[in-house]
């Protein structure tokens, strides 16, 4: 009997590594040669663009990982951490973006305390890319910032494409460190705006968002707003606007004898209303416009115009048959 258990000890020896003494849980005498095996026992390797793997536990006994050192491979988890008998352990991780391998040791043991030291590795990415923030926030004036890309290939940028209320510096580089600047515009309304972004190289992608909230309460004057009234002759009148949003002029199609330029704005600013001569002679015309700024709780103010009626010029008639008589 004890030759036979020699026996397989040493075939078993010629094709992995070999842990003694597991520890009895019905007694506290060691058994003798009893296996405890990871294949393959010197380096599991995931490759860059896998997210995991998993590997084979031969054990004749009860095992433990007792130890994981994955101080520079946060985001490596590694489970079960104990089993009886034969198992898998599976190895999970993001995808490697770096330029750099990245390395962790795990600890196999018995409840006898021999151990086995295992080796993680993650090889390098062919096209490495990083991001200085995945997560921009703005206020509701806008602003900027710096997006900052260090990538070994040629990258972009995707996603920009038809945002008007943001400005990306560039979409695309090479290899090396860009700084890449963004530009959000003044808030429209109290509608809160994001953006979701990811800088692409290779098969590497990195995902980032620009969020900006919306005005949380929205003021509007203009200035004059008491009811103007013009000339019979054409002239114009400039309008003050004050407001932290956008804003909309609207004229009603009845008031045709007036025209307003421009028609909205972003923040503070001004429009002008020109009007022609006013025909009538008897009657004043008027005509009214709103202004307007929001989405939610909509700001209006109500602008009322009125144009005086055009002179009635008086000729005076020639006299006629005048008598001489009456001259002298």
């Amino acid at each position: 009997m004890k030759t036979k258990n020699l026996y397989s000890i040493l075939l078993g020896m010629t094709l992995i590594a070999c842990l003694a003494g597991c520890k009895s849980d019905e007694t506290t005498d060691a058994k003798p040669a009893l296996e405890l095996v990871m294949i393959p026992d010197k380096e599991i390797v995931i490759p860059a663009s896998e997210t995991g793997t998993s590997v084979n536990v031969i054990a004749d006994c009860y095992w433990e990982i007792t130890a994981v050192d994955n101080s520079t491979w946060d985001d490596l988890t590694v489970s079960p951490r104990s089993g009886e008998g034969n198992g898998t352990i599976v190895f999970t991780s993001e995808k490697n973006k770096s330029s750099l391998d990245r390395t962790a040791t795990i600890v196999l043991a018995t409840k006898g305390g021999l151990q086995q030291v295992v080796k993680v590795r993650q090889s390098k990415s062919d096209a490495a890319l990083s991001i200085n923030n995945d997560y921009f926030t703005f206020g509701d004036t806008g602003g900027a910032a710096n997006l900052v890309v260090a990538s070994n290939s040629n990258w972009e940028i995707k996603g920009a494409d038809g945002i008007d209320w943001l400005e990306i510096g560039t979409t695309s580089g090479g290899s090396g460190t860009t700084e890449v600047p963004i530009n959000v515009k003044q808030a429209y309304n109290e509608l809160e705006r994001s953006a979701n972004l990811s800088v692409v190289s290779g098969d590497n992608e990195l995902p980032f968002n620009i969020y900006q909230p919306g005005v949380s309460s929205i003021a509007l004057m203009v200035n004059p707003t008491a009811p103007q009234t013009f000339p019979a002759t054409s002239g114009s009148q400039i309008f003050n606007v004050s407001c932290n949003a956008a804003w909309f002029v609207h004229v009603p199609s009845s008031a045709t004898w007036i025209n307003i330029n421009p028609m909205m704005g972003l923040g503070d600013g001004e429009f002008t209303v020109t009007y022609g001569d006013n025909p009538s002679v008897r009657d004043e015309r008027q005509a009214y416009f709103i202004v307007t700024s929001g989405a939610k709780d909509i700001k209006q103010v109500d602008v009322y115009l009125s144009q005086e009626p055009a002179e009635e010029v008086i000729i005076p008639e020639e006299p006629h048959n005048i008598d001489p008589s009456l001259t002298r």
